[in-house]
Order: C-alpha cells, then structure tokens, then sequence
C-alpha cells in the first residue's frame, strides 16, 4: 500500500508549488518574462514530480504529467513544450528506465493533449478555466496509457487497469485543484483590476478621469513636448434646464463618444469636471493642431444636428489650446493656459478654437 501513498504525497506538493508559482506570477512576471518564466517553473515542477521513483513500469506513476497539463491548458502548445525541455534532460541524466518511452507518454503526449484545450483567454486571466477540461484531458492520457500498454503487452491485467484508475482519480482531482486555485487567482486579479478600473474611470462617460489623467500626462511632458485642449460642451446649462438632468447626462456620453472616436490614436482623452474635456495630444505643430481642432468642432457639431433643431442655443464645442514650450513643462501651467484660452473661445461666440499664443500676441498689441 505505500507505493499509493507515493502520488498522493506529490499531489499535495503540487497544490504547494502551484501556489508558490502563483504568487512568483503575481509579484514578478511581466508579459516578456513569461514566456521564458512559465516553462522554467513548470519544467522545476515536473522535475520535482519525478524525484518519487516509479513504484513499478509502465504501472503505476509519478505526477510529472500535471504541471505540463497546466501549461499546456494556460499558455497553448509552444509554452507547454518548451517546458518538456527540462525534465526529458532530466530523465537522460538520470538514465531513467524506459526514457523515451516516459518522456513520448508523460511529456510530450500531455503537451498535445492539453493544447488542444487552450484558449488565450485563460493566460491573460479574462476568463476562468472550465474544471470540465481537466476531466477531459485526464480521461484522454488514461485511454492513451490503456491503448499503449495493450498494444505492447498485447493483453490488460486487472491490477494495470486498477492502478490506472487510481491515478486518474489522483490526477483528477489534483488537476482539479490547480485550476480551481488558478481561477480563484484570477477572480482576485479581475476584481483589483475592477477596483483600479473604476477609481481612474468616469462613471457616466466611461472616460478615464483627472486623476488617471495627471500622472499620465505628467509622465509625457517629462519626455517631449505636448499640447493640452480643454474642449467645454456649449450651451450645456441651458440643455439641461430645458430637458433635464437624465437627458443632460445623455448629452454627456453622447459627446465623450464622439470625441473618443475622432481623437488621434496616440492621444488621450479624460473628462475634466462637469461638461469639460481634457485632450493631451502629441501634436505641438500649430497649424496641424488647428486642423485637428477644427475637425473635432466640425463633429460635435454634425452629431448634433438632430438636437439643435428643437433648441434655441445650438449644441456645439469650444476649445482652447496649450503647447508646451519645452519638454518637462508644468502641467499645471499647460491647462491653466488652455483653459485661458477657452474662456476666449467662448467669449468671441463659442464652436470655435483659440491657441493660448493668440491670447499673448493679443495682449502685447493692447499693452503697446
């Protein structure tokens, strides 16, 4: 009986190495690491699996398929692979019985086999594991191990079919168990992730907000120049008093959505507060941003069409623009002189653009 105590004690040290695995992920792993980290750890595991000898041949066996069975299913076959490397130079050094044999049937096959079942979305942690695979792909090993044993021994005994079956209950239920600790990792990492989603998202347009905007644009100036526009919904007080509160709301995401799709790809967009917009650009050549200005007032004004008929003050954008005169500016300065350059807009009749350099031009000539 100790020989079946031998896979249920590498069960319980692959539930603790897959934990481990697991917080290495979380704490170090980045998307270029992975590829390198994820058959590094599963070939440590299934090495770590084949240290229990084999308690008789092409019998009774060791876990060392399960971790390749996780790669397999989490990362697709290249990964999966990849992390056959190290325990089929492990099985040479160590001049394992039957070498080849082990590492086609418990290395190579559970990499096919679990592949099949891999979908990305289970790597990048969007979507749980369906428990329903790792019956699958164990059922699938058992059957291959039953077919093999019977084409070599030419006849199945009892006591092979009864050790086989105890292995895929073990295998079952230790398979189980990692996808059932992965997907609840996952769960926590989607939650977080929700968590800090919904702090840096406005909740009505679904834009990020100011303060996922700051750090982001600060982090931009350091590096190169930029311009800021401040862009104000026109009329929007008077909108809202006619229609309501819901219907101004609407307004709102209808505008954000038009701006999102005509912003440039590199740039982005956050809303301010109330009916105000903010727009980091990477584009400071003036002309180009006068165009680009021009454009965004020319759709807002279009998309809002259908409404201006039914209002007396007409549904458009105003915008003010700010390009930094050098690179790591003050952020601070940089809206302070678009918004000046805003109120300008709005003061010589509004479904226009104003760049802060007219405003200085402008007060040199008055002062002169």
């Amino acid at each position: 009986m100790n020989e079946y105590l031998v896979p249920l004690t590498s069960a319980c040290t692959l539930v603790t190495l897959n934990y481990v695995a697991m917080k290495v992920r979380s704490k170090m792993l980045t998307d270029s690491f992975e590829q390198l980290l994820a058959p590094l750890l599963t070939g440590l595991a299934c090495i770590i699996m084949m240290l229990e000898p084999l308690p008789e041949p092409f019998g009774l066996i060791d876990l060392r398929s399960l971790p390749i069975f996780m790669a397999g299913l989490r990362y697709g076959m290249p990964i999966a692979l990849l992390s056959t490397v190290l325990p089929t130079g492990f099985s040479l050094i160590s001049h394992e019985n039957h070498v080849w044999f082990n590492i086609a049937q418990d290395l190579l096959a559970p990499a096919l086999i679990s592949s099949v079942f891999h979908n990305k979305e289970y790597r990048n942690g969007f979507l749980d594991i369906p428990i329903r695979h790792s019956l699958q792909i164990c059922t699938y090993v058992f059957l291959l191990r039953l077919l093999i044993h019977g084409l070599l021994i030419s006849r199945l005994s009892w006591h092979y079919v009864g050790d086989q079956l105890f292995m895929l209950a073990i295998m079952s239920a230790t398979f189980i168990t990692l996808i059932i600790m992965v997907n609840d990792e996952n769960k926590s990492w989607r939650l977080q992730r929700q968590m800090e989603l919904q702090a840096n998202q406005d909740s009505l347009t679904k834009l990020p907000n100011l303060r996922s905007f700051m750090p982001i644009a600060n982090n931009a100036l350091n590096r190169r120049q930029m311009s800021i526009m401040m862009i104000d919904l026109d009329n929007f007080k008077q909108y809202n008093d006619l229609f309501g509160h819901l219907e101004g709301d609407q307004l709102l995401r209808e505008i954000s959505h038009v701006l999102r799709h005509h912003i440039r790809e590199e740039d982005y967009l956050a809303r301010y507060g109330g009916e105000e917009f903010i727009l980091l650009s990477s584009e400071i050549d003036p002309i180009k941003l006068s165009l680009y200005a021009q454009r965004l007032c020319f759709m807002a004004a279009q998309s809002f069409l259908h409404k201006n008929q039914s209002v007396a003050t007409p549904i458009t954008i105003s915008i003010g623009i700010s390009t930094a005169k050098s690179p790591q500016a003050e952020l601070t300065q940089l809206i302070y002189e678009a918004d000046q350059a805003l109120y300008e807009s709005k003061r010589q009749g509004k479904n226009r653009f104003t760049h802060y350099k007219e405003l200085q031009v402008l007060d040199q000539k008055m002062n002169a």
